[in-house]
């Protein structure tokens, strides 16, 4: 599996997005139109304010969609996008994932073009604001299974034996003084994110750990990198060191000892 920073072509979630959105402002509209008619009877003012309530939820969902959906064509974002981004990607994109199983698109193949959507506008924002404080937020699976060292505590722990990724991370970790953390689930990774508050996190997972992980960080911006998984999921999974590095000379991060 493509770990890079672009796995799948980002039409595909922007054309899901535009879907969902559609769809849902259908809903909206449906329910107002079968619940006015109670309101109405009860008060004709109430029903007035019901139906602009009902008219301006499904305008602003249509345009937030579009200025969001301009911004990934684009790549680039405004202040306006940046905010609206948190709205779709906690409350707009589980109903994405419920149409995609609708119409029996792969799940994985809908959150990875998410991510590089994601990555593009991380990447915009990061290169105009500077990046100061960075963390590389890792798997424990990416640590051979079978290994005695603890990296789970500090990375700097592994002998670079070269038999799983870990080693190459610990050496890019001397190279550019970086801050990498192996978490061993999702609360020790949030719990690393609260402690360590980085204006950037560069975080390794598979696809439903990467977009939990996007969902509960947000605002702060993520980098997500889909892990390669040649032994199956959760056990020693790889991760491209080389497409790590690439990224920190992409946002030109310069904290090199």
């Amino acid at each position: 599996m493509n770990s890079g920073l672009s796995p799948e072509k980002k039409r595909i979630f922007v054309s899901f997005l535009l879907a969902t959105s559609i769809v849902v402002v259908i809903f909206i509209a449906l329910i107002g139109y079968i619940s006015l008619k109670g309101v109405s009877e009860i008060s004709n003012i109430l029903g007035i304010i019901f139906t602009l309530i009902i008219a301006l939820s499904g305008v602003f969902l249509l345009f937030s969609t579009l200025i969001l959906v301009a911004a990934m064509i684009s790549g680039k974002q405004s202040r306006l996008s940046m905010k609206l981004r948190g709205v779709v990607t906690k409350l707009l994109f589980p109903v994405v994932l419920i149409v995609a199983k609708i119409l029996k698109v792969d799940k994985d193949k809908i959150i990875r073009s998410f991510i590089s959507v994601n990555n593009e506008l991380v990447l915009d924002f990061v290169k105009q604001k500077g990046v100061k404080k960075l963390l590389i937020l890792l798997p424990h699976c990416i640590q051979l299974d079978n290994c005695e060292l603890k990296v789970s505590s500090n990375i700097m722990n592994c002998k670079k034996c070269g038999r799983c990724d870990i080693g190459d991370l610990a050496k890019l970790s001397e190279k550019y003084n970086l801050n990498i953390k192996v978490a061993t689930g999702g609360t020790i990774a949030r719990r690393i994110v609260k402690e360590t508050m980085p204006d950037l996190i560069i975080a390794v997972a598979c696809e439903r750990d990467m977009l939990s992980g996007i969902q509960d960080t947000y605002p702060l911006p993520v980098i997500g990198l889909i892990n390669e998984r040649p032994f199956g999921p959760c056990i020693n999974t790889k991760v491209s060191v080389a497409m790590i590095e690439k990224t920190l000379e992409t946002i030109r991060y310069k904290e090199v000892r």
